[in-house]
């Protein structure tokens, strides 16, 4: 499919990019590079149906190639599909357990989930979407790799700002932009593209890391990144954040092939901004991305929750401790919270997200039915085999049948006599089933089959 790059846009970087503005139109009509990513949350993350053959050089976990969204790698979470040049901005933030990160703009969830396997399921990773209905699919993409660290919010950026200032150790701030830099993956988006759009986004940016810069600990890191080739929204609103904030400053960041510096000659001549980076299609691997890393002057100091009652009760933790003893091999102590039926381990019981639009606070385990303990399917995601009084592994005709809302009938009576099992295709835990006079009855989320 062609793009069809409006004149505006033709004249712009025929003007900032002189000859090379062809190379760019060039390369902004070829195919765009499909990438993705393993999960290291997962057991043998490595054991994948996918070829490995071609790892991307800045990211371990990352790989040229497509995956299909109906596999069971991708169903059981063990790889997510993101574009190569998106994978290098969490790289640059470099998440470390037991932080506290704040994703400010994480919908759909690409950076959030390769931020999360990097915490090893430590620490506190709060992903916030504005938009209810993105924040939704950011909260299904958590839950699908297995997350437990992760509070999921639906906020406008200020909304954070007297409840968590000075809060975070680690903030992303992945903007939404004039996306110019993914023309040629979304060729619908050029549609929306003006000069004056170029110039909306701009502005907007500016109130999102007004917000950031207060949410940030001192010593804290602030990764700004863009997917858009546009000065007004890299280089020249990085020139005037560091003006507005001069407690905050740049640091490099490592360049690999193809990587650019930033052009301090579109950012009103600021020489600190070639420690930022460019992506370019006709230079790079990849859709155009803007990058830097900013850090706050001062020493991060430990910030002490602010503990809320968690709601549960004695009979619940009853319920909960015998589906346990029926199904598990153990019961780890965790924070529990539970709000209206359902049960969550959660990420955090601070009670500064009082007030705030929570779409999920940790990992969900399940529902409290009449005196009964039932689990959800985020439970048996973020589980591993070895947790299981049960695993079952299903043969391609029953892992078809069962995504598909079937029951499984069993031929012969099991060994097994336990209630809720794990269902696990190619050795890959994907769903609970619940068993029952030799048949195993669906239970897999009806918004989830095919």
């Amino acid at each position: 499919m062609r793009v069809e790059l409006s004149s505006d846009f033709q004249k712009k970087y025929q003007k900032l990019l002189g000859d090379r503005s062809q190379a760019l139109f060039a390369a902004i009509q070829t195919d765009s590079q499909e990438a993705f990513r393993l999960n290291p949350l997962k057991p043998n993350y490595q054991n994948v149906s996918y070829s490995l053959a071609k790892p991307i050089e800045y990211s371990p976990i990352g790989y040229f190639g497509e995956i299909n969204g109906n596999s069971i790698d991708h169903l059981s979470g063990y790889v997510y599909s993101q574009e190569p040049s998106a994978m290098y901005v969490t790289e640059i933030l470099d998440p470390k357990e037991n932080e506290r990160i704040l994703d400010l703009c994480a919908a759909p969830g690409s950076k959030t989930t390769y931020i999360a396997s990097k915490m090893a399921s430590q620490g506190l990773l709060v992903s916030n979407e504005i938009n209810t209905k993105r924040a939704k699919v950011l909260s299904s993409n958590i839950e699908r790799m297995g997350i437990s660290n992760t509070v999921v919010t639906n906020n406008s950026p200020k909304d954070f700002e007297k409840k968590f200032d000075n809060f975070f150790d680690k903030i992303l701030v992945d903007a939404p932009c004039s996306g110019e830099g993914m023309f040629r993956k979304d060729p619908e988006s050029v549609k929306y593209w003006s000069l004056d759009y170029v110039d909306q986004c701009a502005n907007r940016q500016q109130h999102i890391l007004d917000s950031a810069y207060k949410l940030l600990s001192p010593g804290g890191t602030l990764v700004y990144s863009t997917c858009t080739f546009s000065p007004e929204e890299n280089e020249q609103n990085v020139d005037w954040f560091l003006k507005k904030y001069p407690d905050m400053h740049l640091e490099p960041v490592k360049k690999y092939q193809g990587m650019e510096d930033g052009r301090p000659a579109w950012g009103n001549g600021n020489p600190e901004l070639t420690k930022a980076l460019r992506m370019f299609p006709d230079k790079f691997n990849g859709e155009g991305h803007f990058m830097c890393k900013l850090v706050k002057d001062g020493e991060i100091e430990e910030t002490r929750e602010r503990m809320i009652n968690n709601g549960v009760k004695k009979d619940d933790v009853k319920f909960v401790e015998k589906f346990a003893k029926a199904n598990l091999n153990g019961l780890a102590e965790t924070s529990w919270l539970k709000i209206s039926d359902f049960l969550y381990q959660a990420a955090s019981l601070d009670n500064r997200f009082k007030g705030l639009h929570i779409l999920r606070n940790g990992l969900k385990l399940g529902e409290f039915k009449k005196n009964r303990f039932e689990p959800d399917i985020a439970w048996i995601l973020a589980l591993k085999p070895d947790d299981l009084k049960t695993v079952f592994e299903l043969n391609a005709e029953q892992f078809e049948k069962y995504l598909h809302g079937e029951s499984i009938i069993l031929e012969q009576r099991p060994s097994f006599d336990n209630k809720w099992i794990g269902l696990s295709y190619q050795g890959k835990l994907f769903s609970w089933g619940r068993y029952s006079n030799q048949q195993i009855k669906n239970v897999y989320p009806k918004g989830l089959r095919r």
